[in-house]
């Protein structure tokens, strides 16, 4: 009994050269059809691919436009988790600084336009009592 999948038993009277061969060629079969089914490259852009860049994940990545450097990306895990707390506090610290600051600046906005609505109602009452 062979433990071969059906697709694979035509390779099981080969040895040596000949099964490497043939195991090459299947894998590169099935790379192909891989990235048929995953992008709408025909069969011989899928191939030409294969042969460039060697792996059916990346061709699929670069068909999504995925780069490897994508994958690589964060550059947080440079820092220490130390660094990284602090400099979430600092964030934090920073987000609230600079919304206490417009709520300020808001509150000083009122009180000035408070104050000149409080002028224009003096002056009114002033010229009224002349009139």
């Amino acid at each position: 009994m062979s433990s071969l999948p059906p697709h694979l038993q035509h390779l099981q009277h080969l040895q040596g050269d000949e099964l490497k061969a043939a195991i090459q060629t299947e894998y590169h079969m099935q790379a192909v059809a891989f990235i048929v089914r995953q992008t709408d490259y025909s069969e011989e852009t899928a191939a030409e691919r294969l042969g460039a860049l060697k792996d059916p994940v990346k061709v699929v990545k670069e068909y999504l436009g995925l780069s490897e450097s994508d994958e690589h990306e964060p550059a947080s895990s440079s820092k220490s988790k130390n660094q990284m707390k602090y400099g979430e506090i600092r964030k934090f610290m920073d987000e609230g600084a600079k919304q206490f600051n417009m709520q300020k600046e808001l509150n000083e906005r009122r009180r000035k336009y408070q104050e000149y609505l409080q002028q224009q109602e003096n002056m009114k009452q002033q010229q009224t009592p002349e009139s």
